[in-house]
């Protein structure tokens, strides 16, 4: 679980908004006080900050994920100090937002040190994995949009040959067929376990995805405008790398640098989301805090410039 101190942000989590908004993006900072931002539109500017403690955020966090439900959307997912998750949804697409769920949704059985979220096909709505101090990967998903909780269930790949490794930090995305990818970090190296469209999982990749060319620190991952799957990286000097899928669902290609001019990196957190314009954002944070975005200048494209966020407001 996160746990920084000092003056960094423990948090970042983004996810394509609903209504006429763009992406959006939520904020945990040293405190673990919850702030929120958004596009007013499709990749227009980002909105002040509201906050400290958004929403009404009962307690502090230390971990966050979002994605929306199905039904134009979203949903906020939290772990707090103990791990126990809590989620916030939203009233309406781009609108307000309801009160908190939690702790501890759908008799969660045991605490949880990291989180992400991913939105499903067809008639489910949020699926959340979670990884717990063992290392082992944990499912819950709505069965239907805004609606009840599945229950939470591991050993997801276990007819395909378990899982190898202890997962630790999570991302989930699109594969732009229908199913879902996790990616999971183990000691710097990067598993996939894809879903299929009949909606099963795995099998899991092996540890140092698609010949992994360093050791990695942090990961997030969204769809890809053009692709399918697109995870983007950390390496232990704040770089940022990126993977993407040749096609929905299809094979990898080749690790790159991400092409960016002039990044004010070293960077220590990344969230990524599309902008409701088939374009993608990339928000990424300094180890002060401070918070920048970049963004596609059309999907699948060239990169536009770094913009700096206003800073978050003080707890």
């Amino acid at each position: 679980m996160t746990t920084t101190t000092g003056t960094g942000l423990r948090a970042l989590a983004a996810a394509t908004d609903g209504g006429k908004r763009g992406a959006c993006l939520f904020a945990l900072d040293a405190h673990g006080s919850l702030s929120f931002t958004a596009q007013e539109q499709a990749g227009g500017f980002w909105r002040l900050w509201q906050g400290p403690s958004f929403g009404g955020q009962p307690v502090p966090g230390a971990a966050l994920a979002v994605a929306g439900q199905n039904d134009g959307q979203l949903m906020l997912a939290m772990l707090d100090s103990g791990g126990q998750v809590r989620t916030l949804p939203q009233r309406k697409a781009g609108g307000g937002w309801a009160g908190w769920g939690g702790p501890g949704i759908a008799s969660q059985p045991r605490p949880f040190t990291a989180l992400a979220a991913g939105q499903l096909s067809g008639p489910r709505g949020i699926a959340l994995m979670a990884s717990d101090a063992d290392g082992q990967v944990w499912l819950c998903y709505q069965m239907n949009p805004g609606g009840a909780w599945s229950g939470w269930t591991t050993g997801l790949a276990t007819a395909s040959g378990g899982q190898a490794f202890a997962a630790g930090p999570l991302a989930l995305a699109d594969q732009g067929n229908g199913a879902l990818i996790l990616f999971a970090l183990s000691a710097g190296k990067v598993a996939a376990l894809p879903q299929r469209p009949d909606a099963l999982w795995g099998p899991w990749s092996g540890l140092g995805l698609a010949d992994q060319p360093a050791d990695f620190t942090a990961l997030c991952a969204c769809r890809d405008g053009r692709s399918g799957a697109r995870l983007w990286t950390l390496d232990a000097k704040g770089q940022v790398w990126t993977l993407a899928q040749q096609g929905a669902g299809g094979p990898w290609g080749g690790w790159q640098q991400a092409p960016f001019a002039h990044a004010p990196g070293p960077f220590v957190r990344l969230a990524a989301a599309g902008q409701n314009d088939g374009a993608v954002t990339l928000l990424a944070a300094g180890d002060k805090g401070d918070v920048w975005a970049i963004a596609e200048t059309a999907p699948g494209g060239g990169w536009g410039k770094w913009r700096q966020l206003p800073p978050l407001p003080p707890t």
